[in-house]
């Protein structure tokens, strides 16, 4: 018997017509090192010296070439496994498991630190080209896994098949890093056209903080949190008008934090004393026009007096920092201004906001003509779908409003409440692009890059530890007019609210800090108020959960603005109290 009758089975039982194939045929031994890790199939010559395929061994190791793909792609490198290609197979798991572990341990352990550096714009640039390489990485494993663990010899249809599925799995691994790291290059856009570097955008106001330990020499930090309104409707001459004023005031040893909140139109405003704006308005801001709103100093000084802000990229923020902090005795930090034609993008982005709607809300007109519902009106219901246009004049909307200025500032505080819970992931991934540059438009701030890292460490300071309360400045309550101020009772009140806090035992709740009795001391205040005051006999609200404050409870009108037919009425089911 000769070699090739004890290796290889007739012609009749290998499937080869004999009348063509009997020809001597060749042994080739099996080749570990070479291709897969199965060797060369066997092979017949022919009387016309073709080589042909006599085993059914290759579609097996095309089999195990898939498989290893495969878990290549869900593993990088353990497709490698076994392979010869086996050292760099376990080096690669090697790395990533270490890489995984310390990314885990590092977050985990600063996670200040990390959400810092993913809101400034060079880290999100670096974090958007490692995830591209990565991505190229991981391609390039998948493609060498199938061509180090496929057999030397493979049939037509095996090619395709093989190429198939490096492509769908390239894909499939591709793609998402690709979205990534585009949201990353967005992202750093974002945060870079809001948070500008220090070195790139000047300011009169801003602190300087020591790397080593941001807040060694700073027992608060105050924060100016602005609504700000210059969109269609209003006034061009008006510029923007800050129509939501408070003051964050934060203890950055504990977190301890005490909201202020002042009206919009608290008339004529006092400086620093010995700063150039008290040298210019000794007796307070005056517009010339009678009413010195508040709300008014960000537009108007910069613009009455530009050369003393010639050196500063925030003018308005600083002319409005120096008015609260000669009002109140609070040195304001940094500003951050949410401006509404922005907020509306977003909502139109996320496709819509759903909102109670406590009565018939007019769109468009003024409270000062007969104007009021001019452009329509929003229905009443709870639970009710807005877009962005409708969003916004429950946002903006006064003529009709119960509660005048100070329903309108409620009403904000719902629909920024509103867009936080309603954020749905899946929107948010779908139409990143849209809500990124709405953000973008959305916030301005003059808190540098650089700052970043501590005010994120400070603000989960005072989410995990910290107590919260709210002092709030009602005109007719506690001594606060708004057209008579007395700013020396407003300072020391604050002051009493912040020394109280500090007393307070850190595992019990904060009491709710009120303005004292005491009338203010002078002249009595006029009886009248100024046209655009409607903040007459509002309390002093107490601390109240945003979802209460924001639910559903019918609401009278303002009466003197009829309603007309045409506008829906809604009438509660049987089982629902009307309110």
């Amino acid at each position: 018997m000769t070699p090739s009758d004890e290796y290889w089975p007739s012609a009749a039982r290998r499937g080869i017509d004999a009348s063509e194939n009997d020809a001597p045929v060749e042994y080739l031994p099996p080749r570990h090192a070479a291709g897969g890790t199965y060797g060369a199939p066997r092979r017949a010559i022919t009387d016309a010296g073709e080589s042909v395929a006599t085993s059914t061994r290759p579609d097996r190791r095309f089999r195990n070439t898939v498989l290893r793909t495969i878990a290549g792609t869900i593993v990088p490198g353990l497709g490698l496994i076994r392979t010869r290609a086996n050292r760099l197979g376990i080096a690669i798991i090697a790395v990533l498991v270490v890489a995984t572990i310390a990314l885990f341990l590092f977050i985990r352990s600063n996670p200040g630190m990390v959400v810092g550096s993913a809101l400034q714009a060079d880290w999100m640039f670096r974090i958007g080209v490692a995830v591209m390489i990565a991505g190229l990485a991981w391609v390039a494993v998948i493609v060498g896994t199938y061509l180090v663990s496929r057999p030397r010899q493979l049939t037509q249809r095996q090619r395709v098949v093989g190429s198939v599925l490096v492509g769908v799995l390239s894909l499939l691994v591709s793609a998402p890093m690709a979205v990534a790291s585009s949201y990353s290059f967005q992202t750093a856009n974002v945060s870079g056209g809001v948070f500008q570097s220090q070195d790139d955008a000047r300011s009169k106001t801003r602190p300087t903080l020591d790397k080593r330990d941001p807040w060694a020499d700073k027992p608060r930090v105050n924060v100016l949190l602005l609504g700000g309104d210059s969109g269609e409707g209003r006034e061009e001459e008006l510029g923007v008008r800050t129509d939501t004023i408070m003051v964050a005031s934060i203890d950055t040893a504990n977190g301890d934090t005490l909201i202020v909140q002042l009206p919009r139109n608290l008339q004529h405003p006092i400086f620093p004393p010995e700063s150039e704006l008290a040298q210019l308005y000794p007796y307070g801001f005056d517009d010339g026009g009678g009413y010195s709103f508040l709300n008014a100093v960000w537009h108007d000084v910069p613009t009455m007096h530009p050369e003393l802000f010639a050196d500063t990229d925030y003018a308005g923020a600083d002319a409005l920092k120096a008015a609260i902090e000669g009002s109140t005795g609070l040195p304001i930090d940094y500003f951050a201004l949410v401006n509404i034609d922005g907020l509306i993008s977003l909502v139109d982005a996320m496709g819509g906001v759903r909102l109670n709607v406590n009565f018939p809300i007019a769109i468009g007109g003024s409270d000062e003509g007969w104007d009021c519902g001019r452009d329509g009106w929003i229905p009443e219901g709870p639970d009710q779908l807005l877009d962005g246009y409708q969003a916004m004049w429950y946002a903006r909307s006064r003529c009709n409003s119960p509660g005048g200025d100070f329903g309108r500032m409620q009403r904000q505080s719902c629909l920024v409440d509103a867009v936080i819970d309603q954020a749905d992931p899946a929107v948010m991934v779908t139409r990143y692009e849209a809500i990124a540059k709405a953000a973008g438009n959305m916030v301005s701030t003059d808190i540098p890059q650089e700052h970043l890292s501590a005010i994120v460490e400070l603000a989960l300071r005072v989410q995990d530890a910290g107590h919260v309360s709210r002092l709030a400045f009602v005109h007719g309550e506690n001594g606060f007019y708004s057209d008579w101020p007395d700013f020396e009772l407003m300072q020391q009140q604050i002051q009493s609210a912040i020394d109280s806090m500090a007393e307070q035992p850190q595992d019990d709740p904060a009491p709710e800090p009120q303005p004292t009795d005491e009338p203010a001391p002078g002249e009595e205040p006029p009886a009248d108020q100024a046209p655009d005051d409607p903040g007459i006999g509002v309390p002093t609200a107490g601390p109240e959960d945003v979802s209460d404050a924001c639910a559903y409870r019918h609401e009278e009108p303002n009466e003197n603005v009829p309603i007309p037919a045409t506008v829906p009425v809604y009438t509660p089911p049987a089982t629902e109290p009307e309110g």
